[in-house]
């Protein structure tokens, strides 16, 4: 998604635009970000690590999503109840995939636990969302254990020389979409329409990817399509 925006934005007049500067700083970030991958590689360390992390983060989001879209549910008793849960979330702010990779399983371990107390667990059972819970934990519980087989040198080296790359990158694009949509309404939406399209479809197709890959999991572990 990032290198198919950096080409998008490459295609385009930006000096017009007036999205020179923020588009400058995003391909500079990603550039950081390409070069810090390579550089991982090449030491020899895997990217087990970083795959792991990426997992359950992107369990978590996925989680926080649908929960936040479950409070708009017609029926009131699953609104409210994703609601409650959503006050466990939200309890830790928005940058819980951004903290150190410690941190961060602690953190998810304790929201867990509370997700899976009795009243809560009522809660995800009525809103539909305690399979999340299951995959957010197994997730969290298999970083750690990767992590810990991991040497100590090894997991400075990631979590210094990657994951702080990659959250660079993740501001430098959330810059660049705050930007468009400042001179989209300043400007007009006409002269940003297609670029704007062209970022959302690559924002929906990894999204969609994120959710099939959980449902590709959870088939995978009943041994069929839960559809069927």
């Amino acid at each position: 998604m990032m290198t198919l925006t950096s080409g998008y934005l490459a295609k385009e007049n930006l000096d017009t635009l007036q999205l020179k500067a923020v588009a400058t700083a995003f391909d500079q970030s990603l550039a950081t970000l390409e070069a810090s991958v390579t550089q991982a590689q090449k030491t020899g360390f895997t990217n087990a690590i970083v795959a792991a992390d990426d997992q359950r983060d992107n369990i978590y989001t996925g989680f926080t999503g649908a929960l936040r879209s479950a409070t708009r549910f017609p029926d009131a008793d699953v609104a409210q109840s994703a609601a409650q849960l959503l006050l466990i979330t939200d309890k830790y702010g928005q940058g819980v995939t951004r903290l150190p990779q410690r941190e961060e399983s602690a953190v998810l371990s304790t929201i867990v636990t509370e997700l899976r107390t009795a009243e809560n667990a009522a809660h995800l059972q009525k809103t539909g969302l305690t399979l999340w819970v299951d995959k957010l934990d197994q997730a969290n519980l298999a970083f750690d254990e990767l992590y810990a087989s991991r040497t100590e040198k090894e997991a400075e080296f990631i979590t210094g020389l990657t994951r702080t790359q990659r959250t660079a990158s993740q501001t430098a694009f959330e810059q660049l979409v705050r930007a468009i949509e400042a001179y989209a309404y300043i400007n007009g939406e006409a002269p940003y329409k297609a670029l704007a399209e062209k970022i959302n479809t690559e924002v929906e197709k990894v999204q969609q990817a994120i959710k099939s890959r959980s449902t590709a999991n959870q088939n995978k572990k009943t041994g069929g399509d839960s559809g069927q």
